[in-house]
């Protein structure tokens, strides 16, 4: 029995509504009616609220439905994915601090850029196939089709809007630009590294 087809049965032996459902998840009765009808998948933390609520183990729910499997499989790859892009954007943003006047730190700084060079090539072309999403989709958006920014993404991306303004007027009274870059490329790391929290699925 797929996942959708167990909680709309057990829905019903505990005589629930799709909306007291709703009310209990803090999700819209659309939601609901979208995992029941097998349109969406909820994520890891919704299924373990799920297991407890219908008091339907993990294991019953997953065992049948290898598209549910595959789905939260894809969800964990991409955080992987994210939290590695994460780190080497921040770590190219590390390098606009080297000194490459010296030797060392100009092979330390073209080492730096070729490694983030070659990871921008891996990220664009072997993670779509990886994660099993439509190239087209995925150079779009960046994200699963499910998925939609969070309101901690919006927050995000105003501070990193402010940083770039501040940025800008810091460059113009003197400050030098590599601070500036330094400051700008750590930021779109922390984005990545805090993927999890910047999308979420849609209700």
């Amino acid at each position: 029995m797929k996942f959708g087809e167990q909680i709309k049965e057990r829905r019903q032996e505990l005589d629930l509504t799709q909306a007291e459902v709703a009310e209990k998840y803090f999700v819209t009765r659309q939601a609901v009616s979208n995992w029941e009808h097998n349109k969406t998948y909820p994520d890891l933390n919704m299924l373990v609220r799920i297991s407890n609520v219908y008091q339907i183990s993990r294991d019953s729910l997953l065992r049948e439905d290898q598209k549910l499997k595959d789905y939260l499989e894809q969800g964990r790859a991409m955080n992987s994915f994210s939290i590695s892009y994460g780190f080497i954007w921040i770590m190219f943003g590390l390098s606009y601090l080297l000194d490459d006047s010296t030797k060392v730190g100009s092979i330390a700084w073209y080492s730096m850029g070729a490694i983030f060079l070659l990871a921008m090539i891996y990220e664009e072309l072997v993670t779509p196939f990886f994660l099993g999403i439509n190239r087209r989709t995925f150079y779009r958006s960046g994200k699963r089709p499910d998925e939609k920014l969070s309101i901690f993404a919006k927050l995000f991306y105003g501070v990193f809007v402010l940083a770039v303004i501040v940025s800008v007027i810091l460059v113009h009274q003197g400050m030098s630009g590599r601070y500036a870059s330094s400051v700008l490329t750590i930021l779109v790391g922390v984005q990545y590294l805090l993927r999890k929290y910047i999308y979420v699925a849609r209700k």
